[in-house]
């Protein structure tokens, strides 16, 4: 993106960032740090790694799931002014599971240009070293916290065809093995990518009662993607 091009209308980027290991940060992402006229990150944590990766100390803002309004607003001036916005969640490429969509629905109501800077994603590492078809696959995300109607959803979930993607904060992945192991029993494995790319990476496949054992040995709370096999036919 050169500078003209930059100055023709707003820009907004999405940034993809690394899952575990900073040295899998894209380089173009590295760039568009130093170098767009606003910084919006989730947390304050992965925002200064990444800048040090970077090789930059500057300000930013922050827009979490609380969408605060102060950064919405800020993003809505720079952009008006033709200005470049980056936004980067705090793991992997940014708009799935994360606050970003917004900030993208802002930019196509404000006819701004919209640029994505591709890169690590949870979703298709964890596909990438799973043993399961996942040529195609049914995303659940998030399932809800309350666990009646987690089970709830699995129960829904159990009629689809093929695989199950799932994924969760660290502190419920045993909470979240549990209720499978509730709902699809020794019907079906699954798979868990845990930690991708991190320090205690490691890929676990098995039926649920195993995989919540797995679980409750773990002593970290790291992030995680779950697979749940297709039922058998």
């Amino acid at each position: 993106m050169t500078s003209d091009e930059k100055r023709s209308k707003g820009l907004l980027t999405m940034a993809a960032t690394h899952l575990g290991n900073i040295a899998d940060i894209p380089l173009r992402s590295l760039a568009a740090l130093r170098d767009a006229d606003l910084l919006i990150f989730e947390e304050d944590r992965p925002a200064r790694s990444f800048l040090k990766a970077a090789g930059v100390t500057r300000p930013y803002l922050k827009y979490s799931e609380h969408a605060q309004s102060a950064t919405f607003d800020e993003c809505t001036r720079i952009l008006k002014h033709k200005g470049w916005v980056c936004y980067m969640s705090d793991q992997g490429t940014p708009g799935l599971a994360d606050p970003g969509r917004a900030l993208v629905a802002l930019a196509q109501q404000m006819n701004a240009q919209i640029q994505v800077i591709p890169g690590p994603s949870s979703l298709t590492a964890a596909i990438s070293v799973c043993p399961f078809d996942c040529f195609a696959f049914h995303y659940l995300g998030f399932l809800p916290q309350e666990p009646q109607l987690r089970i709830s959803a699995l129960k829904a979930a159990a009629a689809f065809s093929r695989p199950l993607l799932i994924m969760d904060t660290p502190y419920r992945l045993k909470h979240l093995l549990g209720s499978c192991h509730q709902v699809f029993g020794k019907s079906r494995k699954g798979f868990v990518a845990v930690d991708i790319t991190g320090e205690q990476e490691d890929f676990w496949l098995g039926s649920f009662a195993d995989l919540q054992q797995r679980a409750e040995a773990l002593t970290d709370k790291l992030n995680f993607v779950l697979i749940v096999d297709a039922p058998c036919r």
